[in-house]
């Protein structure tokens, strides 16, 4: 069984060779939370609020077990098979060529919707300050920014997003502190507190398990770390304890600040029209501080955009090395990055910004929210299933029962969105894509066997 894994793994990583291995386990768990940390948490949180009253804190708790359970698959599969590829290549050696088509098609394809929700938020922050510029101007700016970016050594795109990681990383923590001196003074305390007036779940466990889905959408991005085991220095032993530090880090923020802006904002003010933390300040009389708020918030969104980026040309390029995409997209630059499959991927995210600004900004928001969320529980939930295949092939003495719950309950919050208000286009976008990418793949194997 071992010869067999390393005959896999070794065929994998020839396969990909070329790109620079440059990243610390630092850059991995900043580049990994520089993708999860955006919207999900700074934008759709009051969308989440909105769902569950303050209750959305067990929402969050729920959706970092979820998330502990995909990351404990991930680790066991990037130890034993740490490449670019990642979980698509984990797809296909131990589950199928078909699937590790799907999933990182499916990816690719949620990212750059996730790159257009990014951007579409930003236009958002930046009418904060510039109400009368039209949100395309900064759509533009901000998608050729990140292209030069990543245009660049792996080296230089980690050190970026290891201080945009850090930037709104501290500011979370900032906002912690700072919400927790103001809700404990005397003269806020049993005033304005949501969870005081309004109970713990005003929206009842459905309200609770609605938001769970958002909370699921805030972690994804841990699965980063797998991506960039591949151009990792030491990625045996830096993967996995990345993947820890990541989901450590993200739980402790995620379910902090989400206790703090229920205690200062009531639901009914939370929505997606103005970021919950901006309005958490207003709420108690600090306008410079919600101005510092959403010039962090600004810098996550593009944080998110940039790593999103970055993952979306290396599945390009991980399939074009697999024969499953046009052989142009693997070719690499002299920074040893995969500028076509980049090139690609950024005319696929112009496309979905182009779409966004068509719906306006709130409504094409959760449009792209609710592709991007198939697309991460699919990813999500082709992790765990290769896992559960890889341990019962390899691993017999082991029965992987974390995965076999994390896939449950992946997939029962994917049902639900078919329920949750403003995602209802979520499964009906996923189906048709996984139709349209089976054509696609069928096609592919009728034109290598000619």
């Amino acid at each position: 069984m071992e010869q067999r894994l390393d005959s896999l793994r070794k065929s994998l990583e020839k396969r990909e060779v070329g790109l620079l291995r440059a990243l610390s386990q630092g850059q991995m768990v900043m580049m990994s939370i520089g993708s999860a940390i955006g919207t999900g948490l700074f934008l759709g949180s009051g969308y989440a609020i909105s769902l569950a009253g303050p209750g959305v804190a067990l929402s969050f708790v729920l959706g970092a077990f979820i998330s502990y359970t995909v990351g404990s698959a991930l680790s066991e599969l990037t130890r034993v098979i740490p490449t670019t590829g990642a979980f698509g290549n984990h797809a296909e050696v131990f589950i199928g060529r078909y699937l590790g088509f799907l999933v990182r098609y499916m990816y690719w394809f949620s990212e750059v919707f996730a790159i257009g929700a990014n951007i579409a938020a930003s236009s958002i922050y930046m009418s904060y300050w510039f109400p009368g510029v039209s949100p395309i101007l900064w759509m533009i700016a901000f998608g050729l920014s990140l292209f030069v970016l990543n245009s660049l050594t792996v080296r230089t795109l980690g050190t970026a997003e290891f201080l945009l990681s850090m930037i709104k990383s501290a500011m979370i923590v900032l906002f912690i502190v700072a919400g927790s001196y103001i809700i404990l003074r005397p003269e806020h305390f049993g005033t304005s507190s949501a969870l005081l007036n309004d109970g713990l779940m005003p929206k009842g466990l459905l309200g609770i398990w609605l938001a769970t889905v958002v909370a699921i959408y805030s972690f994804i991005g841990i699965e980063v770390v797998g991506v960039t085991s591949g151009e990792a220095k030491n990625p045996e032993k830096d993967a996995p304890k990345a993947l820890r530090n990541t989901l450590v880090l993200l739980t402790l923020l995620y379910v902090g600040a989400i206790i703090i802006i229920v205690s200062m904002i009531p639901p009914n003010m939370a929505g997606l029209s103005e970021s919950s933390f901006v309005l958490a300040f207003r709420e108690v009389g600090i306008p410079a501080a919600a101005s510092i708020i959403n010039f962090v918030i600004l810098t996550a969104a593009i944080s998110g955009a940039n790593t999103n980026l970055y993952l979306t040309s290396r599945m390009l390029f991980s399939l074009a090395r697999g024969g499953m995409a046009p052989k142009k997209l693997e070719a690499l630059n002299k920074f040893k990055a995969p500028f076509n499959a980049l090139l690609a991927s950024m005319i696929g995210v112009a496309a979905a910004t182009v779409l966004a600004y068509g719906f306006g900004s709130s409504s094409s928001y959760l449009i792209a929210f609710g592709i991007a969320t198939f697309g991460g529980i699919f990813t999500w939930a082709s992790i765990l299933a290769s896992h559960i295949a890889y341990s019962l092939k390899f691993n017999k003495g082991r029965f992987p029962l974390l995965s076999f719950i994390g896939e449950a309950l992946l997939l029962s919050a994917l049902a639900t969105t078919a329920i949750t208000p403003g995602l209802e286009v979520t499964i009906p976008s996923g189906i048709a894509t996984i139709f349209v990418l089976s054509l696609l793949y069928k096609h592919s194997k009728n034109s290598s066997h000619r």
